[in-house]
């Protein structure tokens, strides 16, 4: 069987498509939410799910060197781990731009917590629907905002991931606004305690339980 193996586990090409179908789902829910959050018409396009070698990771964001703004998001409850929410500095950029054009307040302040919130929209759409796939109790906890380079967000989480599997799983999300096309680009990464989310939903969708 073909597919690929991710900390010990085969996911095949019907499961990868499964699993985008699903967060999928999630991607509308999201979208919703950040309308409500911006009070624009925000839409969350389908995630691409891709999956790569460690060292191919930097690339989503042109490279570790790069400027970035990063959400962490630590969950619990059945399982512990944390999902990382990496934008550019350009997409963070150009969000700030509409969270204040779409909000009467103005402050630096504000924009920092909808930055969090933004997290936790979309970290928190991927982990309802795991968690539901693969029968967990997952409750996210207070985000944490980290604006470095690139490299520097990613080096804990790429490290851990480093220790079980070369290989790395991606969320990918676009999201757009009707009256400026296509708007930023984000990235959700797993750490190794949320890899087996995937991997455990994956095989209860293959064995039908």
């Amino acid at each position: 069987m073909k597919g690929t193996r991710i900390t010990g586990h085969l996911m095949t090409e019907d499961d990868i498509n499964i699993i985008r179908e699903v967060c999928s789902i999630g991607a509308v829910q999201a979208g919703k939410a950040l309308t409500r959050l911006t009070g624009l018409d925000i839409l969350v396009e389908d995630p691409d799910f891709i999956t790569m070698t460690i060292g191919d990771v930097p690339s989503l964001f042109g490279g570790m060197r790069q400027p970035a703004l990063g959400v962490l998001v630590p969950y619990g409850g059945d399982e512990e781990g944390k999902i990382l929410l990496l934008l550019s500095e350009e997409a963070a950029t150009e969000l700030k731009g509409l969270i204040l054009e779409g909000s009467r307040q103005k402050s630096e302040a504000m924009v920092d917590s909808a930055f969090l919130e933004m997290g936790n929209i979309l970290t928190g759409a991927v982990l309802t629907i795991l968690a539901r796939l693969a029968d967990r109790v997952l409750v996210n906890r207070p985000p944490i905002l980290v604006r470095d380079m690139a490299g520097a967000i990613l080096d804990s989480i790429l490290a851990e991931l480093g220790t079980l599997s070369n290989v790395a799983v991606a969320l990918v999300y676009r999201l757009s606004h009707p009256s400026g096309g296509g708007l930023l680009e984000t990235v959700i990464l797993p750490d190794p305690g949320s890899l087996s989310l995937f991997t455990d939903a994956a095989e209860r969708l293959r064995s039908g339980r």
